[in-house]
């Protein structure tokens, strides 16, 4: 980890006012402090410490002229360790305390003076212009146009539209999907595909203290597709990587027996280990042909996925944009359990005036069982695109529809866009093309409503996704 001007702060020994040791059991000692910024994010410090008889630390951020907060305890090793405080503000002063905690108590550092640097330009030109109050956490977006050739952003703001934290990625031309994942680190796709391109791409596995720890790719021989990654595991661990990839290969164009060929890419659901080997294959070239797109559709690619998910009870839950359908697939024999949508599905709408979805982004099954899912509504007639959550009733073949919600006046997003249901009920919408994110109730009002904009740009900066965390820490179901 790269380092500017360190401060430098030696404490020998002794506790804080909150020390409660015992007979047997030493008070921590911090014999060295250094607070520094990181190499790729101005609005983070990173504190080396030097310390014994302590397992955990936490920073106390005060702000000149602002208010205290202080960091989540962070599980430290004896000796030389690092650890991290995140979202702070650009060009600001602060002074850092760190707090050791052990069985004996805790010790206090001296105070260490910080002060964050300015935000890259084309960052500090970014804008997240809100009304209303959104519920608590932060938002999470990658602009998918912004970077160029150039460079590739993963972006978190907080309640109040602010920059909190973010990360860089140089001469990738592009991101993707970006989201927090259960052991509390980001991921972030990076490369040049859209999901039929024949072009390299991977997701970096990002600490929040900005340090790649994994990088995650379709094993050979395919491409890996951008729009989703899901990581498995106990704790920090991962034990497996749940991931779309591709290869291209020549097809029938629009019908078996019409002797037109082209070039398309087919999809796989894997399953990896984190080094790459393979555990599960599921090939969407086995159960889908051209002749299943809808008419007048001629998708880049075979099915095009534009998400994926874990079901409660482990098997896939896969959204196919190309063939308006999702599917549950078997995590283990690659059965196709159940089809929704499509010329082959095994349910019949019941109760949506629309007559279901076309062109669905972010399917994810919610703890009642529902399927909730953002409706592009991509060639449809009304163009505007839509939440709406559906129950399965398995046993009657029927899909009810039990809640929508369509802006008014209608946004327009006919590729990228995302849901999520959050914990308080309400639901987050992001409008992709349209770089709009709105947060509506249970009873369908808005209670937040923010544009991303940038001055370097006469239009709203598009983006994949707009996903609430809750922690920049640590992962927390927001």
């Amino acid at each position: 980890m790269r380092w500017a001007r360190p401060v430098l702060v030696v404490v020998l020994g002794g506790c804080g006012p909150d020390d409660h040791s015992g007979p047997s059991d030493p008070p921590p000692t911090i014999t060295a402090a250094a607070a520094a910024a990181t190499a790729g994010n101005a609005i983070a410090a990173l504190v080396a410490l030097t310390t014994a008889d302590g397992d955990s630390a936490r920073i106390e951020i005060a702000e000149t002229g602002g208010p205290t907060e202080r960091t989540p305890y962070q599980a430290i090793r004896p000796g030389a360790d690092t650890i991290v405080a995140l979202g702070l503000r650009p060009a600001t002063s602060y002074v850092l305390t760190v707090e050791v905690s052990g069985p004996g108590g805790s010790t206090r550092s001296s105070a260490l003076p910080f002060h964050t640097g300015p935000l890259p330009p084309a960052l500090a030109s970014l804008r997240l212009t809100a009304t209303g109050t959104p519920s608590a956490g932060y938002t999470m977006i990658v602009p998918v146009f912004f970077g160029g050739d150039t460079a590739a952003y993963l972006l978190v703001f907080d309640e109040a539209g602010t920059l909190r934290w973010y990360h860089t990625v140089r001469g990738q031309g592009g991101a993707v999907e970006a989201k927090q994942q259960p052991n509390g680190n980001f991921s972030l796709y990076v490369g040049r595909s859209f999901g039929w391109q024949p072009a390299e791409g991977r997701f970096l596995e990002i600490r929040p203290d900005g340090e790649v720890v994994r990088t995650h790719a379709a094993a050979a021989p395919y491409y890996t597709d951008p729009h989703d990654l899901l990581l498995s595991g106990a704790g920090e661990a991962v034990d497996a990587v749940h991931l779309l990839g591709y290869e291209i290969r020549e097809y029938d164009a629009a019908d078996p027996a019409g002797g037109g060929r082209t070039s398309l890419a087919i999809h796989r659901i894997l399953r990896q280990t984190p080094s790459g080997q393979r555990l599960f294959e599921w090939n969407a070239g086995e159960h889908f042909a051209p002749v299943d797109w809808p008419p007048a559709s001629t998708p880049f690619d075979l099915v095009h996925p534009s998400s994926l998910t874990i079901a409660h009870d482990g098997n896939y839950i896969v959204s196919l944009q190309a063939m308006n359908e999702i599917d549950k697939i078997d995590a283990q024999t690659g059965e196709m359990l159940w089809r929704f949508g499509g010329r082959h599905s095994d349910f019949v709408v019941d109760g949506d005036p629309l007559g279901g979805f076309q062109g669905q982004h972010s399917v994810r099954e919610l703890s009642n069982g529902n399927l909730l899912l953002f409706d592009n509504r991509a060639g449809a007639d009304p163009l505007a695109s839509r939440a709406v959550e559906y129950r399965l009733h398995h046993e009657t073949g029927t899909a009810q529809m039990v809640w929508e919600f369509r802006p008014d006046p209608p946004i327009t997003s006919r590729i990228m866009g995302s849901v999520q249901r959050l914990a308080n009920t309400k639901t987050l919408m992001g409008f992709g093309v349209a770089a709009r994110i709105l947060e509506v109730s249970a009873q369908s009002s808005v209670t937040w409503d923010a544009t991303l904009t940038s001055t370097l740009s006469a239009e709203p900066v598009q983006f994949y996704r707009a996903v609430r965390i809750g922690s920049l820490y640590r992962y927390e179901i927001p």
